[in-house]
C-alpha cells in the first residue's frame, strides 16, 4: 500500500468496524460527531440524520452520504435460545449460511458473538439436492450458545436487536482493500475528509456536509435532508456497482476498478443532472482526475433529493461484490474521490 493512502485506510478502517445497521446509527453518528464538532454547530434531526454548515454565498449546496448499512434484527427469540431474524436492507440469502454474526443489545457497543449454523453434508438425505438449494433468511436460526429463552434474554438480546455479519479488513496486492461496509462507510470518510480540506478555506457558497439514515430502506433520511434544506444542489457519494468481476457481463454497470470515480448517472430511481455532469467533467479533465460514467441499477439518496427540485448528481466509487461480505475497492479510486470533491466544494458557488 502507497503511503500516502495510510490516512484513508485508518479513517475506512475506524469507521467499517462501527455497528450501523438501518435504524441503528448510533455509533456511527457519534463518531462523526466527535470528528465534525471541531468546524461547526453539529445538527442532529428527528430521524437521525447529522449534518453541518459551513461557509456563505448564494448558492447552498449540499453533500451527502448514508451512515447505514445492510444488516437483520432479531425476530423471535425460541424457547430452545435460538434466534430468528429478519432481514434489513438487500441482504442476498447466498452469504448468510455459515457465517459468524455479532448481536449488540440495545445500547451497547460489546456485542454478543453467534453463528448461523448448516446443515452438514453427512446428515442430508439428498445430498446433491440439498446442496444447490439457497437457505432462505426465515429458516436460519442464530446459535449464540445458549439453552434457553431466558439466557438468551439475560445477554440483553430482546427483539429489534441489530445482528451483523462479523467483519475484517484486508488490504490486497494493488492498492485495493476488502471488507464489509464500504457501501457506505467509504462515503461517510470522504464527506469527513473533504469537509477537513476545506473547512478553513474561503467558501463562494453555503455547503452543508450530511450523513443520512435509513437510506437502504428506501432513502428515509436523504427525503427528511431535501425537506429541511431545500438546497440549490446535491451531491449524494455512494457505492457503484462494477462490471468487472466475475459472473457478471461488464455492461450490465460498465465502470471499472482503478479508473476514476464515477458518476452514477442513470439508475433504478434517477437521471441525474447534466448540468452538473457537466461541472464535474470539466473539474475532473483539467485537474488530471480520471473519471467514469455508470447506468446501473439500485439508486442512491440523491433520488429523494431530486424530488425536492434539487439539481442533483451521484457520485461514486467503483466497488466489487456490493452487499456482500468481501466488498472490493481501489484506495486509489477513493484518494481520487476525495481530490475530486473538494475541488467540487471549493468551486460550486460559481456554477449556474
Amino acid at each position: 500500500m502507497r503511503p500516502q493512502f495510510s490516512k484513508h485506510v485508518d479513517v475506512l478502517r475506524e469507521l467499517i468496524f462501527l455497528p450501523g445497521i438501518s435504524g441503528w446509527e448510533d455509533a456511527v453518528r457519534d463518531w462523526l460527531i466527535e470528528k465534525v464538532k471541531a468546524y461547526g454547530e453539529p445538527r442532529v434531526d428527528a430521524l437521525g440524520n447529522l449534518s453541518l454548515t459551513i461557509g456563505s454565498g448564494e448558492k447552498h449546496a449540499l453533500f451527502v452520504a448514508h451512515m447505514d448499512e445492510i444488516g437483520l434484527v432479531v425476530s423471535h427469540i425460541e424457547d430452545n435460545g435460538y434466534i430468528r431474524v429478519r432481514k434489513v436492507g438487500g441482504i442476498d440469502d447466498r452469504i448468510l449460511i455459515g457465517r459468524t454474526v455479532d448481536i449488540y443489545p440495545d445500547g451497547k457497543l460489546r456485542p454478543v458473538p453467534g453463528v448461523i449454523g448448516v446443515k452438514p453434508p453427512h446428515l442430508m438425505k439428498d445430498r446433491a439436492k440439498e446442496m444447490s438449494e439457497v437457505v432462505k433468511t426465515e429458516d436460519i436460526l442464530i446459535d449464540i450458545g445458549t439453552r434457553s429463552r431466558e439466557e438468551t434474554e439475560a445477554l440483553g438480546i430482546t427483539k429489534l436487536s441489530p445482528v451483523l455479519l462479523r467483519k475484517h479488513f484486508s488490504v490486497m496486492a494493488n492498492d485495493l482493500i476488502a471488507s464489509r461496509g464500504f457501501d457506505d462507510r467509504m462515503g461517510c470518510a470522504s464527506l469527513l475528509e473533504t469537509l477537513e480540506a476545506v473547512a478553513n478555506e474561503k467558501l463562494n457558497a453555503k455547503l452543508t456536509f450530511a450523513w443520512s439514515v435509513q437510506e437502504e430502506l428506501g432513502l428515509r433520511g436523504a427525503y427528511a435532508l431535501g425537506n429541511q434544506i431545500r438546497p440549490d444542489f446535491a451531491i449524494a457519494i455512494d457505492s457503484c456497482t462494477t462490471g468487472d468481476s466475475p459472473q457478471v457481463d461488464f455492461h450490465l454497470s460498465a465502470v471499472k476498478l482503478q479508473e476514476g470515480p464515477v458518476l452514477r448517472m442513470f439508475d433504478r430511481m434517477a437521471f441525474a443532472s447534466r448540468a452538473l455532469m457537466k461541472h464535474i467533467t470539466e473539474i475532473a479533465r483539467s485537474s488530471g482526475i480520471p473519471l467514469q460514467v455508470a447506468i446501473t441499477g439500485g439508486t442512491t439518496d440523491g433520488a429523494a433529493l431530486q424530488t425536492f427540485g434539487v439539481a442533483m448528481i451521484p457520485l461514486a466509487v467503483p466497488i466489487r461484490y456490493v452487499h456482500s461480505p468481501t466488498e472490493v475497492m481501489s484506495l486509489l479510486d477513493y484518494d481520487n474521490l476525495v481530490k475530486l470533491l473538494i475541488l467540487i466544494a471549493k468551486n460550486i458557488g460559481s456554477w449556474g
